[in-house]
């Protein structure tokens, strides 16, 4: 930074008060300093600017137009800086958490969960990492939500999630096609509604499919099974919401979709998901760790 482009900061403070107050020995009261000194700072910054800010009267000072301008828009600097100031105190003084999670589980589950969290401990900053897959060595997080590692000494792995996957499809999608939930078989998914296949990619895993579904559902298919083809489970989810097709999802991910209406289950095979989700943390975390791991926890099992 060029520090001759900015004013002298002791002169600055001077003219502001001297502005407030319009009084250069009330704004040396404030300073604690001389009104000589005041005056000298003052002029100071007016040779800086080159223009004057007061006008001089035997009884007292007055702002200049130009004056009275720049002190409303050193007011507002000095407001800023102090608020700003304040602003990294205070986040120095909250803890923060920080939680890895894998993209869908980030969106579908994590995200609902940490915004109530947030009501509950606003002093706590949650923060949420998505990523494709966990990385290799260090955890990088105080929490994070993947598929079982490695023993990672000092670390503890809880299981979060392992709920079954489960035909889902909008309530709109069924009205519009005339047929009543709990009437809608795998056939008649078959035959009348559109699949949204579910290809997912993420190193380590893979999700059960549609042949494997009416397979156990005793339905005979044609290969290939036309539809969509999505390679993250809340992309799925997502276009199953907007009435696109019926989508094979993971009932724990979605619940929160059902609750709110969004998603419909059908009739039809469960298939046990291929690997469960664990939550990882350290064996000896800090409180506010501690505390979000536990809500998580128990927000996993309730």
């Amino acid at each position: 930074m060029d520090n001759k482009r900015i004013p002298p900061l002791p002169a600055l403070r001077a003219f502001e008060a001297a502005a407030r107050h319009m009084s250069f020995a009330r704004a040396a009261n404030e300073l604690h300093l001389s009104a000589a000194a005041i005056s000298h700072q003052v002029k100071q910054l007016e040779h800086w600017l080159g223009q004057p800010l007061f006008q001089r009267h035997a009884n007292g000072v007055a702002l200049t137009d130009e004056g009275r301008d720049y002190a409303l828009r050193v007011r507002d600097a000095f407001e800023g800086l102090v608020s700003t100031s304040r602003s990294m105190r205070e986040h120095r003084a909250r803890p923060v958490v920080s939680v890895r999670a894998q993209l869908s589980v980030a969106t579908l589950w994590l995200t609902p969960r940490v915004i109530a969290l947030n009501r509950l401990r606003p002093e706590i900053e949650i923060r949420v990492l998505a990523e494709p897959h966990r990385s290799t060595g260090r955890l990088n997080a105080d929490l994070s939500l993947y598929y079982r590692r490695t023993d990672l000494p000092g670390h503890t792995q809880h299981l979060l999630l392992n709920a079954s996957f489960q035909a889902h499809a909008a309530p709109a999608l069924l009205e519009q096609q005339g047929r009543p939930r709990h009437r809608t078989r795998p056939a008649d998914v078959l035959r009348h509604l559109p699949l949204l296949h579910l290809s997912a990619e993420d190193r380590g895993w893979s999700s059960p499919g549609f042949e494997e579904w009416f397979a156990q559902a005793g339905v005979p298919i044609e290969l290939p099974l036309p539809g969509l083809r999505f390679n993250l489970v809340h992309l799925a989810a997502q276009a199953c919401m907007q009435g696109a097709g019926v989508a094979l999802l993971p009932t724990d991910l979605c619940a929160d979709a059902v609750q709110r209406g969004q998603l419909l289950p059908l009739p039809g095979p469960s298939l046990p998901a291929p690997l469960p989700y664990f939550l990882m943390c350290a064996d000896e975390p800090n409180e506010a760790v501690g505390w979000v791991r536990d809500a998580l926890l128990k927000g996993a099992s309730g």
